[in-house]
């Protein structure tokens, strides 16, 4: 896994874990992100969230966090690969081991693949799963996780529609596009309606004109 391999190159204290296809969308507090990190050892993973701060997808189950903490930040039930900022000793110490021990030594994995899932329990009590169920039944008990304290995921940003997107997503000639499965992040109705002109002229209409014309250019 490269990842891994990259990770026991780094000679800092924290790292911004971040993929090729994303770009910071607005500014973040990271000076005072990275104080509280050094100062409350619970805040392991903050993810800059691609979408608004709501629970949908990997973030089954939030909940604004108010402990010690200089910036706004939303506790997840949930591990995402998405841009995030962590101490390198959290990968080192506690992500690179669980994926290692995962399957073909981690090799067939991502890392939020080993770590997410682990973290789920689905279908499992005491997990992550098991939280969102009884948060969506209503009247059981919502408790986290015993072991939430060593995954320490979070959003930055409080809980709220109205908060998030810190990252967008680009295409590999730069536009600013939804990642699927995402929906909208910028500018929803544009990038939305953008999409389909395109996939409309590439369809196979498009494509039955073109065969015609070059048929009768070589008759």
């Amino acid at each position: 896994h490269c990842r891994r391999q990259v990770v026991r190159n780094v000679n800092t204290t924290f790292m911004l874990v971040l993929q090729h296809d994303f770009v910071l969308a607005r500014a973040f507090d990271a000076a005072g992100l990275l104080q509280t990190m050094r100062r409350n050892a619970a805040i392991k993973q903050v993810r800059l969230n691609v979408r608004a701060n709501i629970a949908k997808g990997f973030d089954g189950f939030i909940a604004n966090y108010s402990g010690d903490s200089s910036v706004p930040l939303t506790r997840t039930c949930g591990w995402s690969d998405a841009a995030h900022v962590v101490p390198t000793r959290y990968y080192l110490d506690f992500c690179i081991p669980i994926n290692e021990a995962d399957s073909f030594g981690g090799k067939r994995k991502f890392m939020e693949e080993s770590m997410h899932y682990r973290m789920q329990r689905n279908f499992m009590p005491g997990g992550c799963w098991e939280l969102k169920r009884n948060a969506s039944l209503g009247g059981r008990p919502t408790e986290w996780p015993d072991d939430f304290d060593k995954y320490g995921t979070y959003l930055y940003g409080v809980a709220s529609p109205s908060d998030g997107n810190y990252m967008a997503h680009r295409t590999l000639r730069g536009r600013a596009e939804p990642q699927w499965g995402l929906g909208n992040h910028l500018a929803p109705e544009e990038a939305m309606r953008g999409s389909s002109q395109r996939r409309g002229g590439r369809g196979r209409g498009a494509r039955r004109g073109s065969g015609r014309r070059r048929g009768r250019i070589g008759a």
